[in-house]
């Protein structure tokens, strides 16, 4: 249990933080957001996804409004070992796939006070998989964080030029993670196989959801946006097909596993402004608070042995971003973006399943308006973070993995209509 509390801690957590320099995925909130990369977010408020991406902004609109969409994104990134590692297995490369989401948006005033909204969105978690034997798999070969939310919200309009919301967003936490490790007793034949490991579990979780929106004059508003900071307590009895010298698997019962994960308090800010007819420019500035995710509760309850914690040492991360709004024919915006998010780690403390590093966005959509009252839209993202090192850490076989991933890109892509 000594030799496997840590190992499991690795790999149930750490992994699921896939999307890198931010653990909130922009784009995953709001079909409409792979247009802008994340720029100006809790300031346009030009949809129904204003439900979740800043409550207060629902008080712009005088009638109903629905959005729904597809997201679906793509992990391209592969991992070369040098010269200093001593870890048994091999290069990798991701598995290639589409992760598929969605995300849907509803508000309707009351009147002309109060108005109301739903959405129902995936913004936490993604997931990857790796080779079975390349060398990172005793940290995770296939792993999946989601974090569903339905969220029903209000929001009040206090004057012409200040308005506040706030939603309850009631969230199911799923985890699944399957690693292979090094077993402690020989197999057959004197051989060594890799032994199998799976944890899953799901619980429930409410995330409160807080928003102002500001406008000091008409061509202008300034958004600020919340969200508390959450726990999803996971426990489960890991299923392996190792057994102990004595014949006790790890996942006895008498073993449970109790694993917290923290959903960081974030805060941003953006603006919308109108800078002509035919041009708006946005800006957004955020603050995540990964250094509390990193503080990982690992508990084991075996005979009354005390649990642990580990500490990922993540840094808080910072989000910058500016966008655009151009419309180019009367029926036809066009809409482009660019952001960065500093990175929560580096090359000794960046988890050695996944690449999390500095993250750079690239952005391009459009909207066209159709007959009815419907707007058709869609967005293209590239995510960039380049090559990042992995120095000393715990790999397969008692060795020390040391490499670097080389191009690591995430491509992510919507298609959404709206209705008034």
């Amino acid at each position: 249990m000594k030799l496997t509390t840590p190992l499991l801690a690795g790999a149930l957590f750490f992994p699921s933080l896939t999307q890198a320099g931010a653990l909130y995925f922009y784009e995953m909130s709001n079909a409409s957001e792979s247009s802008y990369a994340g720029a100006g977010m809790a300031a346009r408020a030009n949809d129904s996804g204003t439900v979740f991406t800043n409550p207060a902004g629902m008080t712009r609109f005088d009638d109903s409004k629905m959005l729904a969409g597809f997201t679906g994104v793509y992990i391209d990134g592969g991992f070369q070992t040098n010269g200093n590692n001593t870890s048994t297995g091999g290069s990798g490369h991701v598995n290639k796939r589409v992760v598929p989401a969605g995300s849907f948006s509803y508000l309707k005033p009351i009147n002309d006070k109060w108005t109301w909204g739903v959405s129902a969105h995936n913004y936490f978690g993604l997931a990857i998989d790796w080779p079975g034997d390349w060398v990172g798999r005793s940290s995770s070969v296939n792993v999946a964080l989601l974090a569903p939310q339905v969220q029903p919200t209000l929001a009040y309009k206090v004057n012409d030029w200040l308005s506040v919301g706030a939603g309850a967003a009631l969230t199911l936490g799923y985890v699944s993670d399957k690693l292979r490790h090094d077993p402690l007793t020989p197999g057959e034949q004197g051989e060594y196989p890799d032994a199998k490991t799976r944890i899953s579990d799901t619980d429930f979780a409410v995330q409160g959801n807080f928003g102002i929106m500001i406008q000091p004059w008409d061509h202008t508003r300034i958004g600020l946006r919340y969200l508390t900071e959450t726990d999803l307590d996971f426990e489960d009895d890991p299923q392996t097909s190792w057994r102990d010298p004595l014949g006790k698997e790890l996942g006895d019962p008498k073993v449970p596993l109790d694993l917290g994960v923290t959903m960081p308090q974030p805060v941003s800010a953006g603006i919308h402004h109108t800078y002509s007819d035919k041009l708006n420019l946005l800006g957004s500035v955020g603050w995540d608070e990964f250094s509390e995710f990193g503080h990982v509760q690992v508990e084991i309850d075996d005979n009354g042995i005390p649990g642990t914690t580990v500490n990922a040492d993540f840094r808080d991360t910072w989000h910058f971003g500016v966008a655009a709004e151009y419309l180019w024919k009367p029926d036809l915006q066009l809409t482009a973006g660019i952001s960065y998010d500093t990175s929560m780690s580096t090359g000794r403390t960046r988890p050695l399943a996944i690449p999390l590093g500095a993250l750079y966005r690239y952005a391009v959509g459009f909207k066209q308006k159709r007959r009815n009252g419907m707007t058709i839209g869609g967005g293209l993202t590239w995510l960039y973070e380049g090559n990042l090192q992995i120095e000393d850490q715990p790999g397969s076989g008692g060795g020390s993995t040391n490499g670097k991933y080389s191009n690591v890109s995430l491509y992510i892509f919507s298609l959404y209509a709206t209705w008034d």
